[in-house]
């Protein structure tokens, strides 16, 4: 399993802001040709089945995940309901620090092929970094990412 954390700092901007905009999945496709398509469907009770095709290597990933929106605390839940992955779970959370605000994204994740799992995976946490970093310089604007979390499957934890 690969795990992905990354955080950044928006200069001048504030979690109440910022929250509405992040959550914004549909928006995505404009910010980067990785991701193709995004669609929600309202679940009720602050929840969302949103369905995902971002490009990957030479072909096309897809997911469904369910996703729980908590306004007040600034924070959305993903995980995985069925895809091409056999694992995704994770997190945006957003909190203020004096006048900016910090976002932080987390995601585990099993491509799901073992075998390839060496190979394939560091591809996609190092894509998924990338597309994370364009998407949140699209919403936001100007944002000061933290320096990246060592590369690998313990997230960088000894």
């Amino acid at each position: 399993m690969r795990n992905v954390r990354m955080a950044g700092t928006a200069p001048g901007r504030n979690a109440a802001e910022l929250y509405p905009v992040i959550c914004d999945f549909p928006r995505y496709p404009e910010l980067t040709d990785a991701v193709l398509r995004v669609a929600v469907e309202d679940l009720g009770n602050g929840r969302t089945g949103c369905s995902w095709e971002v490009k990957f290597r030479r072909g096309v990933l897809k997911w469904t995940e369910e996703d729980r929106f908590d306004a007040a605390r600034h924070r959305v839940d993903f995980s995985l309901k069925e895809g091409d992955l056999d694992h995704l779970v994770g997190h945006w959370m957003l909190h203020d620090v004096g006048p900016d605000c910090r976002i932080h994204f987390s995601c585990d994740f099993d491509m799901g092929i073992p075998t390839l799992a060496d190979v394939i995976e560091p591809i996609a946490e190092q894509t998924l970094r990338d597309h994370v970093a364009i998407v949140l310089r699209g919403l936001v604007g100007e944002v000061v990412l933290d320096a990246p979390e060592p590369v690998g499957d313990d997230g960088g934890r000894a």
